[in-house]
């Protein structure tokens, strides 16, 4: 994973951006601005972007699943403490 966000096209007028890992104050702001110049019709920053690759998730598909759960329940635990 290289925590950065992935951006990118599903369709011809269907864009994405998604994964801002907890840096979405710094990043979110201009994955806007790239997605609303590609609808004005210039995409050339989207496009770079959205040709990044992206990492699949450490330990694969055995390991999605069961990290997510640990994950979410250590959070759960941490929102009920004082």
């Amino acid at each position: 994973m290289n925590r950065a966000p992935n951006l990118g096209r599903l369709g011809p007028n269907i864009f994405f951006a998604q994964g801002f890992s907890g840096h979405g104050v710094a990043s979110a702001p201009l994955a806007g601005k790239l997605m609303a110049e590609v609808v004005a019709g210039t995409a050339e920053r989207f496009d770079l972007l959205a040709r990044s690759p992206h990492r699949p998730f450490p330990g694969g598909q055995l390991l999605r699943t069961p990290s997510l759960v640990l994950a979410m329940a250590w959070f759960r635990l941490l929102d009920r403490l004082p």
